[in-house]
């Protein structure tokens, strides 16, 4: 509730108000609007007859009198003459109050101000609004009617503020029994003249009201509680539109910037984990401002299934550089190294929001169309404020440990010399790895200035966040700037709101995973019984033979030509002569204007520019091992470029239609033009030079793009250009206030499409709900109970040159065509995927909202998916592009939120988030396209290599893993050799699926506590059910480098049972060596290499301090402990199963010597001026 009351402007009276916007308001500050409405609807029969002499205009006087008698509401007077104008009749006594004064006052030169719920003071139109008045009661006493309030003797000041010490703004300070009164200020301030004795009423909207008794003391400080009956809080839904949560037909959670910041990450989506319903995040493994994978309500497309991030009602391109694609990190050829540059949402400052409202459904995002089938992230950020000048600063400091790395043994040694394996005596020289890792420091630092006044406001903020990882040398630094402006124009009927964000970013050395450019693999492959220390202070040594320093190993040799391991270097090679920097330079762009045409209909329009520039190098030295480098060293430059416009123009209409209806309507159009992955690359090494005669440098060690040569060296250049075109509409339909029925319609044209009959399509929804207790007599301790339903029709575009690829392509090395040998399936034209969803649900309120629950049950129904498939040879194609399929999504949501404790001095807040997920691919089936008869329908998300592979698989769930098991008896032991006792593995032709990493279902539990000025809060999520599969562990096993290799060879062998090929049950010990060398490795048998994905974890913990100040100049201070992942209360896994090897659709699940899990602890400051 604080949330909304520190907003300002023409956008916050649309988050008050369901219906007209009103000039007239337009200039208050902003609260979450509370119905006012439901005890009146039968009151409003009773007085709906009235004679026809009430309907002819009457004095002012006249007609608040009996709005005091029928609406229990008070007015204040800036001037009592004010009460002899005549106004206009009340034509719906039925209306909100608001709607009733607006009519009234229209065309009177009269506007009111409201001051809380139920006080307004009436104004002149010219008489500008202030938050203090000499005010005077509307006395409906006829001798009294031009008289003044008493005047107090003394003049009180004070400061309101809420449990947290923030200032209230706009709270109503009345003396009790009189109509004397004011507002306090932007900063909380009052004063006001009171006699002794007299009481002074302190109330706002959304906080429980106060009453103190004026003594001889003349300063008074009050802390106000927040109220838990936010009945009608505001939703902010698609394209912005603000909207009252009693009449939302879908499922939305809101996620306060308080919440976000609390405990902080580098990157804001990190800590939406645990906290909504439904919504599952995975974080990548490169470390500090790495991106992440976001789904809701579980995978739906083969394409994407990431939500669409909404900045203030402009959609963002949440683009991503280079996520690896195998199992060796590489995404663009060999050796080439995959790179997480972080995702565009990382790059936004968590102390510019204001709060993100989470859309999980399609009919709640259906207005975007096709760039929202998977749900919608809104993203409220914060605006100017009028009144004195505020300075925020916060600081977060935070220290990262690593809490989990691979097990490994370091008692025995090589097998013989040479060798890459501890199979050896037992004569290891102790751990080595833990000096490895460094304590990761992360800065978190933002400062922001609000000002303004009533007519324009302006906002800025400057944020830095700067970390050193716990990889030795990897860094990461980010600058985010932010200028926001908004003002009002000719009688506050135009209304101009204008933003720029900047960000500057760069890395060094992020963290990888894969085989590949690892210091992790050479760090876990070293022999245990060698020194290496010796290796780690000496990583290169002076060359005769190239005379320049070479990479210097255990294995490797330069002048006699011992390459050693492709993906086993020296870790701190790797780290200082196989460096990787990338960078980030981005500008979003924002301009809003908004024309008021009269009280109920509105034009809007918006713009947005969103460029961002990547640039990434990678330097690799001469002697790095020639699978990935040549002789003279390797050096990679790449520049992407992504560029989205967008625009759209809207028409707003909000009207009473009778007595009874009330419409919200929404028609427009859009457009959105991007040009994204514009990208060139030149890389100084070619594949095929596997003997390692490529010279692709002319002068070794010379990275530059002058020293590369151009016809032993990769170059290329590609771009994505598509666009799309919209027109929609949307109607909400209000009955008596407790009826709603939602409907939305958006077609688009798709650039992606144009050449096929599917360019344009429609999508739709429709939704109702029904607020129960303004239709039934419920008991008196249910503040809401609600129904609603709702069923969308939207779907993702194909991507760009799918449906007609051009017939060739120049090759950059020769400059010839090369023809293309992707198309549509022959026959076939491609069109949209169709995502189908229904959702039910229900709201309930009690005991003045000290406890919520909110269920929701959804299914969606993914058809005609767009797949990539192998094409049959004789059709001289490699792939086919075709429509076909059905996956299914299905499951609960429940949210309870409850207010235990909520006293003066102690209060204890809680909130419980479950939700489960049921995916199926119910077929893979496409109208005229056969298979033959036993055909497995399958795509594969990650090709089967390396002992593993993920697929979507007719009959099973999206992302299953795919993998070799052992073969089993009838009783279902393991099959073991007769003579060997080792397991056999099942090299049939069809991988049987042995798990999916996607949990059955999760939870989240949020405490919040205040004891006077200590707060402390935790958060313990978890997730359950679910398959992981760790390649480290696998390889470690083999190579006999693991824990469980070492204490087999203590125990005297391996512990096994199983059935022989003879028929007979064996139990008994199996030699170490030769059992991890059947089962290990990248191509053993992966089904040993499983383990169960749950995860309870204490996620955040904070413990606050707000230090009650006397210091003028200083509003308010606050100090924090914190803590992020601390512990693990369930884990089985040997890594961490939230983090990803890719945030892409490959790769998940499954650990390849990924970056260590971490916690995290510090303090945090935030001190206000």
């Amino acid at each position: 509730m604080r949330s909304f009351q520190l907003r300002t402007g023409s956008l916050a009276i649309v988050l008050g108000i369901q219906l007209a916007c009103l000039p007239a308001a337009e200039a208050q500050e902003s609260y979450a609007y509370l119905d006012r409405h439901k005890n009146n609807t039968r009151q409003s029969d009773a007085i709906r007859n009235q004679d026809d002499t009430n309907r002819r205009q009457q004095t002012l006087f006249k007609v608040l009198k009996e709005l005091n008698r029928t609406k229990g509401v008070f007015f204040l007077f800036s001037d009592q003459s004010l009460g002899e104008k005549l106004v206009n009749p009340v034509k719906n006594e039925s209306a909100d109050i608001e709607k009733i004064l607006t009519q009234v006052l229209e065309n009177t030169g009269l506007k009111y101000k409201k001051v809380n719920e139920k006080t307004f003071v009436i104004l002149a139109v010219k008489e500008t609004p202030k938050n203090e008045y000499n005010l005077a009661p509307v006395t409906f006493n006829e001798n009294e009617r031009h008289s003044t309030a008493a005047q107090a003797a003394e003049v009180v000041k004070g400061a309101v503020t809420d449990s947290t010490g923030a200032p209230v703004n706009g709270v109503s300070v009345t003396v009790k029994g009189t109509r004397r009164g004011t507002t306090t200020s932007a900063t909380g301030d009052f004063s006001i003249e009171v006699n002794k004795g007299e009481t002074l009423v302190f109330s706002a909207v959304g906080y429980g009201a106060k009453e103190v008794v004026v003594g001889d003391q003349n300063v008074i400080n009050i802390t106000l509680v927040a109220s838990g009956a936010q009945l009608n809080e505001v939703v902010v839904t698609a394209l912005g539109i603000n909207r009252r949560s009693r009449s939302i037909t879908y499922a939305t959670q809101k996620v306060s910037g308080e919440q976000l910041t609390t405990v902080k990450d580098p990157n804001l989506v990190n800590s939406l984990n645990g906290k909504v319903a439904g919504l599952t995040i995975n974080r990548s493994a490169s470390g500090a401002g790495g991106s992440v994978k976001v789904v809701m309500r579980g995978n739906k497309s083969t394409q994407n299934n990431a939500p669409l991030y909404v900045i203030d009602g402009i959609p963002m391109y949440n683009g991503q550089m280079g996520q690896p694609d195998n199992v060796f990190g590489e995404s663009n050829g060999s050796g080439s190294p995959g790179r997480d540059g972080g995702d565009a949402i990382s790059n936004i400052n968590p102390e510019d929001i204001e709060n993100m409202q989470v859309l999980k459904g399609a009919s709640a995002a259906a207005l975007y169309g096709s760039q929202a089938a998977n749900g919608a992230i809104i993203i409220t950020t914060k605006k100017g404020r009028s009144g004195t000048a505020r300075v925020n600063v916060s600081s977060s400091l935070t220290m990262d440990n690593v809490m989990l790395k691979p097990e490994a043994q370091f008692s025995y040694g090589q097998g013989k010399a040479g060798d890459q394996d501890g199979w050896g005596a037992k004569n290891g020289k102790g751990d080595y790895t833990s000096d490895f890792y460094k304590t990761g420091v992360t800065w978190i630092n933002s400062l922001t200035l609000t000002a303004g006044n009533d007519k324009a406001q302006t906002y800025f903020s400057y944020s830095n966040t700067d970390n050193k990882g716990v990889i030795p040398t990897a860094k990461f630094n980010r600058h985010t700037f932010t200028f926001r402006e908004t003002a009002k124009f000719f009688d506050e009927k135009l209304s101009v709101d204008g933003f720029v964000t900047l960000t500057k970013q760069s890395a060094h050395n992020r963290p990888v995973s894969g085989f590949y450019n690892n210091p992790q693999i050479g760090l876990y492959y070293f022999p245990r019984n060698l020194d290496f220390a010796s290796y780690k202070n000496q990583f290169e040594v002076l060359s005769p033979k190239r005379r320049l320093y070479v990479h210097n190993w255990w294995n490797v040799n330069y002048e006699t030509d011992e390459q050693g391991n492709d993906f086993s270097q020296n870790p701190y090679w790797i780290l200082n002569r196989n460096t990787r920097d990338d960078s980030r330079d981005r500008a979003f762009t924002s301009l809003s204007l908004k024309y008021t045409l009269a009280p109920w209909l509105s034009v809007q329009a918006r713009g947005n520019y969103d460029l961002a520039v990547d640039d990434y190098e990678s330097r690799y030295y001469a002697s790095t091992h020639n699978s990935i480098a040549d002789a003279n060293g390797r050096y990679i430059w790449s520049r992407g470029k992504d560029k989205v416009a967008y625009g759209d123009i809207l028409l707003l209409f909000n009207k009473e239609l009778s007595q009874d209806l009330t419409l919200n309507a929404t028609f427009g159009g859009v457009i959105n033009d991007a040009r994204v992955n514009d990208l060139a690359v030149v890389d100084s090494y070619r594949a095929k030079d596997m003997n390692g005669t490529g010279t692709g440098l002319s002068i070794a060690n010379v990275f530059s793009l002058q020293n590369v040569l151009g016809t032993n060296s990769n170059r290329n250049q590609s771009v994505v250009r598509y666009q799309t075109q919209s027109v929609l509409g949307s109607a909400s339909l209000g009955y008596r206030d407790f009826l709603f029925l939602d409907l939305t319609a958006r077609n688009d044209w798709s650039s992606t499409l144009s050449n096929t009959n599917s360019n344009s399509f429609l999508y739709y929804s429709a939704g109702a709900t029904v607020v129960l207790n303004d239709l039934l007599k419920l008991p008196s301790f249910v503040d809401l109970a609600k129904v609603r339903g709702s069923y969308a029709k939207v779907g993702n575009s194909v991507r760009a040159f799918a449906s007609n690829r051009p017939a060739y392509t120049i090759d950059p090395q020769t400059g010839l065509p090369v023809i293309v040998v992707q198309a549509p399936f022959p026959g076939k034209v491609l069109k949209p995927e169709d995502n189908r969803s229904l959702e039910f649900g229900t709201e309930w309120r009690f005991l003045n909202g000290r406890l919520g629950v909110d269920v929701t049950y959804y299914k969606n129904d993914n058809y005609d998916q767009y797949f990539e498939t192998t094409a049959a040879a004789v059709s001289g194609l490699t792939t086919f592009f075709l429509n076909l399929g059905h996956i299914q999504n299905k499951g609960w949501e429940i949210m309870v939120n409850a207010a235990p404790v909520k006293q003066k001095d102690f209060e204890w807040n809680t909130s419980v988030n479950f939700a489960t997920n049921k995916n199926k691919v119910v077929n893979l089936k496409a109208e005229g396209v056969n298979s033959a008869p036993g055909t497995i329908r399958q795509f594969l998300l990650a090709p089967f290599d390396n002992t593993f592979g993920t697929v979507v698989r007719e009959g099973g769930s999206y992302g299953d893993i795919i993998s070799f098991i052992a073969k089993k008896a009838e009783n279902g032991k393991i099959l073991l050799d007769k003579d060997t006792k080792l397991p056999i593995r099942d090299d049939g032709k069809t991988r049987e699926i042995v798990g999916n990493p996607n949990p059955d279902f999760t939870a989240g539990w949020s405490n919040n506590f205040r004891y006077k000025q200590f707060t402390l809060s935790f958060l313990i999520d978890g997730r359950f059910g679910g398959k992981v599969m760790s390649l480290t562990q696998a390889e470690l096993d083999l190579n006999g480098f693991s824990k469980n290799a070492g204490n087999a060879r203590d125990a005297g062998g391996v512990d096994v049972s199983g059935t022989l090929t003879d028929g007979k049950d064996w139990s008994g010990k199996v030699d170490a060596q030769k059992w991890y060398s059947a089962i290990g490795g990248r191509n053993g048998i992966g089904e040993f290499y499983l383990y169960d994905a749950t995860t309870i974890r204490m996620r955040e913990v904070s413990l606050g301090y707000v230090v009650p100040l006397k210091w003028k100049g200083i509003r308010d201070l606050s100090l924090s402990v914190v803590g992020h992942n601390l512990f693990f209360l369930k884990r089985d896994a040997p890594f961490d199963p939230e983090v990803s090897m890719s945030t892409g659709n490959r790769l998940q699940g499954i650990d390849v010597f990924g970056l260590p899990a971490t916690r995290s602890l510090g303090l945090n400051l935030k001190v206000g001026f």
